[in-house]
């Protein structure tokens, strides 16, 4: 109580007894033996009303026993019913919680874990998902103080997430693992991992990387078999000892059909292995029967673009579609777009292109309209002029792009084109070099941009026909001059076509989780259009049953997820309505449950983490000798908390009680002794 508390306490004393004393001594007109006990109570009744006037601040301190905290994190996975767990478990929470020392000494929290944390634990152990590490985070957002340990219950098989041997408490709370499961090892086979690329090309081809494991003692043999469908396309003998435990298998297969094939690769199981469950996995690979798509533009009718339909159609896996520049609408799956002799009429062909980001290679000649290409204001320009000069080409020996080294020019004819020197702009490389009238310049004759949206060369001349014929007459066949060319075009293609609508899937999906596709759609202008209405029209290829879903737009894309899909094999098809756009695609929906891969509890990683967070390894038939340390251990106590509060006068109810009571009883007593 402070100093000015006590000085208004002092003064209320002394005003409540002046008035008691003028009240009953010095106005009354008669006293009595009863007068002294009437002026104490109307000394007491005016204190306690001058008391409430005043309010002064009472400070009260609390205590409170906190005792320290003991967590236990439970696993509600699905491994733990496949290890046959779920008894042991039980057994091994009932002595934990129903110890009543244990009890009195800790403040006990139980919570359950799987896809996630949660704070009560059930028995029906229906977790698809085992994420030990993220569990362990969201354990600490709850309870950051470091007073009592963690108890980790669980067989240490994670399926998702961190590794989590590595986690290390924030708050240094000590974390115990308690294994769940037979710790014999028992011998297994099992495929870990396959990798293969998503997509492949027709008749060509690929690797797969297949990572198998063997697991127990003593040798073992077993075959490693790769089906595609029914059909078997790769075999092979694994030979495993004690000191050979993983074979690293790459076989090449050749993709002969075209369209989403499933491969299944399996290892043998050995007679007597328990778990067949992890001894075969599936893939999918999507083969690829497409060709590069090139659009030859032009208004005139010359021998080069002869030359240059062969050329590109030389590559079995590239074709030329030459078209006129009022004909085009769309530019939907072209990769590249060749502009032979552009003029005016070719405006709205650059705005297309630029717009959908697709690949240019402009071939200037005599009939080039210079005046229109200059008002473009592109990465080039030239004068106009309608002088005409034979230009030989040079080949940059500097030219980093891609090897030319195999490229050979000489002898080869002049090129044709109008008089007058190129000025560049941008970044640029050079490929040839002019040379006139023997003499080399370093003009460029073919040049090339390149920029992380798009690539484009120039070729300043006309003439290609006659390179074609001088390399037959030189080597007797056109090899030279379509690798030159080859080369150019596998160069600007080289980058992603820009369609107007994408779709995103994977080729696999599991049983136990959702399937997602995604999609975006541009319109004309390829800009994302956020009105257009996309139908997913989806075929289960084992049952023929289908079904049409809209996609959602979710900010800048459209998606569809999918729960509960049966597995087998699905086809799709993605269409705009509104429009002719539609795209295809499929996957596999595999019945494939990661919590039943694992045979044994990983002793190894719960020992670590333990170990990493001032804990140890106690397995269930040490927790009764564990529990007993934990109450016996001086290492967790109870606190106590002292907590200091400032309360008014005038909230504790029960002082007003008294006032009502005091003037009750002197009303009373004055009205029995006649003074009323």
């Amino acid at each position: 109580m402070t100093t000015e508390n006590i000085l208004w306490i002092i003064a209320i004393t002394i005003i409540a007894l002046l008035v008691a004393i003028f009240q009953y001594f010095f106005k009354a007109k008669r006293t009595s033996k009863k007068t002294i006990l009437f002026a104490f109570l109307r000394f007491l009744s005016i204190f306690i009303i001058l008391l409430l006037l005043v309010n002064p601040k009472i400070t009260i301190t609390n205590s409170k026993e906190e005792k320290p905290e003991l967590k236990l994190l439970v696993d509600q996975s699905q491994s733990i019913l496949h290890l046959k767990q779920e008894i042991q478990l039980k057994q091994v929470l009932s002595t934990i919680q129903g110890n009543k020392k244990l009890q009195d000494k800790f403040d006990i929290s139980v919570y359950g874990f799987g896809e996630q944390l949660m704070d009560s634990v059930s028995v029906g152990f229906k977790s698809t998902q085992t994420k030990i590490e993220q569990s362990l985070v969201s354990l600490q957002k709850i309870h950051r103080k470091p007073s009592g340990p963690i108890l980790l219950l669980t067989d240490g098989n994670q399926t998702y997430g961190k590794d989590y041997s590595y986690f290390k408490s924030k708050y240094k709370q000590p974390i115990y693992s308690i294994p769940l499961g037979d710790t014999t090892r028992v011998a297994d086979l099992s495929i870990t991992t396959i990798n293969a690329n998503k997509y492949v090309y027709l008749n060509n081809e690929f690797p797969m990387e297949v990572l198998v494991n063997y697991t127990g003692q003593g040798e073992r043999t077993s075959n490693l078999n790769i089906h595609r469908g029914k059909q078997k396309v790769y075999s092979e003998k694994i030979r495993f000892t004690t000191d050979k435990r993983s074979h690293f298998v790459t076989p090449k297969i050749k993709a002969t059909v075209a369209g989403l094939q499933n491969y299944s690769v399996r290892i043998t199981p050995f007679k007597g292995e328990e778990n067949n469950a992890n001894n075969n996995k599936n893939i999918l690979v999507e083969t690829i029967d497409e060709k590069t798509s090139v659009l030859l533009v032009s208004n005139i009718t010359h021998p080069d673009i002869g030359a240059l339909k062969r050329n590109v159609e030389s590559n079995k896996r590239r074709r030329l579609k030459i078209v006129k520049p009022i004909n085009i609408t769309s530019l939907d799956g072209i990769e590249l777009v060749i502009l032979y002799q552009p003029d005016s009429s070719f405006k709205s062909i650059y705005d297309l292109c630029d717009k959908a980001q697709i690949p240019l290679f402009t071939i200037t000649g005599k009939k080039t309209d210079w005046n229109f290409i200059n008002s473009l204001k592109r990465n080039y320009q030239k004068p106009s002029k309608s002088q005409v000069e034979n230009i030989l080409p040079v080949l940059n020996t500097n030219f980093e792009i891609y090897n030319t080294d195999q490229f050979g020019l000489e002898k080869y004819p002049p090129l044709e084109n109008t008089f007058g020197e190129v000025q560049l702009v941008g970044q640029y490389e050079t490929l040839l070099f002019k040379k006139v009238a023997n003499v080399t310049t370093q003009q460029p004759l073919l040049v090339f941009w390149n920029n992380s949206q798009k690539n484009e060369a120039v070729l300043f001349g006309e003439g290609l026909w006659k390179w074609r014929l001088a390399n037959y007459k030189r080597d007797e066949n056109f090899d030279k001059f379509d690798d030159f060319f080859g080369k150019i075009i596998q160069y600007l293609s080289n980058k992603k076509v820009r369609k107007r609508l994408i779709v995103n899937h994977e080729n696999v999906y599991y049983t136990n989780s959702s399937v997602l596709i995604s999609a975006s759609y541009f319109n004309q202008n390829y800009e994302f259009d956020t009105h257009a209405k996309l139908l997913l029209s989806l075929k289960n290829e084992d049952t023929q049953q289908t079904q049409k879903i809209a996609l959602e737009l979710k900010g800048s894309f459209y998606e569809i997820a999918m729960d509960k899909l049966e597995a087998g094999s699905y086809k799709f098809d993605v269409s705009v309505k509104g429009t002719k756009l539609k795209t295809y695609g499929g996957f596999e929906v595999q019945d494939f449950d990661i919590e039943k891969q694992f045979q044994n509890p990983n002793t190894i990683a719960l020992g670590q983490i333990a170990t990493a967070n001032n804990g140890k390894l106690v397995y269930p038939n040490q927790v009764t000798s564990f529990v007993d340390q934990l109450i016996k251990s001086p290492n967790y106590k109870s606190t106590l908390k002292y907590t200091k509060e400032q309360k008014s006068l005038i909230d504790w109810k029960f002082i007003l009680g008294i006032l009502i009571a005091l003037l009750g009883l002197e009303w009373f007593l004055r009205k029995y002794s006649g003074l009323i």
